[in-house]
C-alpha cells in the first residue's frame, strides 16, 4: 500500500513539474522581428532583437525623417526601450511625431513577436 501512495505522489510530482517547465519555454520568446511606424515624413522600418523575452538590441533599418532632427530619436530612444524592455518611454523634446512612430514600429515588431509588454 505504501508503494501505490508513493508511486502515486512521484507521478503527480512528476506531471507538475513537467507541466511547469513547458509553461516557462513557452512563454520565453526569443528571435529577430521587423515592425514599421508611420511618421510625418514617411516610414519607420525597425529590426528588433528579443532574446528570451526580453528586447536586447533595436536597429533603425529606414527612414524618411529630416536627418538631424531624427538623430537623437535613434540614438537616444533605442536605448531607452532596451534598458526598461518596454515602449513606455519619454519621447525626444522637438521630434515628438519621430519618437511616436519609432515606438509604434517597435510596437508592431513586438506584436509580431507575439509579445505584449505592458505599458504603465
Amino acid at each position: 500500500m505504501k508503494k501505490i501512495r508513493f508511486a502515486v505522489i512521484i507521478f503527480i510530482l512528476s506531471l507538475l513539474l513537467f507541466s511547469c517547465n513547458v509553461k516557462n519555454d513557452k512563454e520565453l520568446i526569443s528571435g529577430i522581428f521587423e515592425g514599421d511606424g508611420q511618421s510625418l515624413m514617411g516610414p519607420i522600418k525597425v529590426r528588433v532583437v528579443i532574446e528570451k523575452s526580453e528586447i536586447k538590441n533595436i536597429d533603425v533599418l529606414e527612414y524618411a525623417d529630416t536627418p538631424g532632427y531624427s538623430d537623437t530619436v535613434f540614438e537616444f530612444l533605442p536605448k531607452k526601450i532596451v534598458e526598461k524592455n518596454s515602449t513606455n518611454v519619454d519621447i525626444v523634446a522637438g521630434a515628438s511625431l519621430t519618437s511616436k512612430a519609432l515606438l509604434e514600429a517597435v510596437d508592431d515588431a513586438l506584436k509580431k513577436a507575439d509579445l505584449y509588454i505592458e505599458k504603465e
